[in-house]
């Protein structure tokens, strides 16, 4: 059975199911999205060049799986790379596409379709569109990302590795090298990992901070990310981030003398206080045993 979104014109399609392990686990969907003039080559070009060169990120396409410092840059006019995409050994990203406002129109109409599915954890926060042009055979490193994330195969064909960490450490772990300053690239391979086949008209939801990797097929192959936040994910963000600082203020003593006064003082009020609560306690507790009201 298939349950059909019908806010506006339909763009995504996805098995009932979807409802239950929508936010936690990755799942299959189908679009609607072949024909849409936005999203061919031509289109793509045309937006790579009026995009900040910030927004623009190149790569060589024939990259090992595992690769933890990033990948090389490569230049040139964004367009010719689109354009020349089928020929030039390279996979690009375009980022943050609702800067246009005609992509932001296509992002919005999306998203409004599951934005109910994510009351739950909120409501849905930080809508975000990116497109994904790779040249034959690319390989995309096994990495994650902070967003949840629809990615939408318009052109050509790719595997879409999932994976999972093995435990709740590991994956606390490789948050933590993320926000301590790391690349989002990870520095080995998961041992569990879904695959998914994506045809033009496949997709597939993937959750915060899964690792996951992509292997294309033999032709050019275009994907349309749509991407967006919860407040629970948000929430999860700041506390990492948070930690992160606070591991950076860990030094050892005789490291910084000014620093190390203000941690004892710090340390020096916190016992006090405990102690004063400790006491204020006690005093309470003999009060009420003796029928004393307070």
């Amino acid at each position: 059975m298939t349950v059909t979104t019908a806010v506006g014109s339909r763009i995504l399609d996805f098995d009932e199911g979807f409802t239950e392990q929508f936010l936690r686990e990755p799942a299959r969907v189908r679009h609607s999205l072949l024909e849409h003039p936005l999203l061919t080559l031509d289109a793509i070009a045309e937006l790579a060049d009026t995009l900040p060169l910030k927004y623009v990120e190149r790569h060589h396409a024939h990259l090992p799986k595992v690769m933890p410092g990033g990948a090389p840059e490569v230049g040139g006019r964004p367009s010719e790379t689109v354009r020349e995409i089928e020929r030039n050994d390279c996979w690009m990203v375009l980022w943050y596409l609702e800067q246009a406002p005609e992509y932001a129109a296509l992002l919005d109409q999306t998203l409004d379709q599951v934005k109910q599915y994510t009351a739950r954890n909120g409501g849905m926060r930080r809508r975000e569109a990116f497109l994904f042009i790779s040249a034959p055979d690319a390989v995309t490193p096994i990495h994650f990302d902070p967003e949840h994330n629809f990615l939408l195969q318009i052109r050509g064909t790719k595997d879409m590795s999932v994976c999972q960490f093995p435990d709740a450490v590991s994956a606390q772990r490789e948050l933590d090298r993320y926000y301590d300053g790391g690349h989002r690239n990870l520095e080995a391979m998961p041992s569990e990992e879904t695959k998914f086949r994506l045809e033009p008209g496949d997709g597939v939801y993937v959750p915060t901070f899964a690792p996951h990797w992509v292997q294309n097929g033999g032709g050019v192959s275009i994907s349309l990310s749509i991407t967006f936040r919860t407040p629970a994910s948000e929430r999860a963000e700041r506390v990492n981030a948070l930690n992160a600082k606070l591991r950076k203020a860990t030094r050892p003593p005789g490291a910084d003398a000014r620093a190390d006064r203000f941690k004892e003082l710090g340390y020096l009020g916190f016992v006090g206080w405990k102690h004063r609560l400790g006491r204020l306690r006690r005093t309470v507790a003999r009060h009420r045993r003796e029928g004393r009201v307070l």
